[in-house]
């Protein structure tokens, strides 16, 4: 079930699906607060944490050709990571949640996304 705080922010977590047309404006990991406006910026911001704190598992995640395409001219809407690898960024909002969740959940680590209402 989704959180509803006092102070109107939606907080999202393992199961939730994200609310039609609400976008994040905060992603928090392992206690560090990052401020986002996107899903893609969730997306990015994950995989550079997870590069900086756990290189195996991010080396293991590379596998994914859908978020790490091997041919440069396959992008749709690339981004470059802060190690200079370049990602897939240009999935849907729900799409972009799923993947997230699924990078997320192979760490253990806690993490929460919240939307601001």
């Amino acid at each position: 079930m989704q959180e509803l705080t006092d102070n109107k922010v939606l907080r999202l977590n393992n199961e939730h699906l994200v609310p039609d047309g609400l976008l994040p404006t905060k992603f928090i990991i392992n206690d560090h607060d990052f401020s986002v406006s996107s899903w893609s910026d969730v997306l990015v911001l994950s995989l550079n944490y997870i590069e900086k704190n756990d290189l195996q598992l991010f080396n293991n995640l590379k596998i994914n050709r859908v978020i790490f395409k091997t041919d440069a001219n396959r992008f749709v809407k690339p981004v470059t990571l802060e190690d200079g690898t370049m990602i897939e960024t240009g999935f849907g909002d729900q799409d972009t949640l799923d993947k997230i969740r699924a990078i997320l959940q192979s760490t253990r680590w806690n993490y929460e996304i919240q939307i601001e209402l």
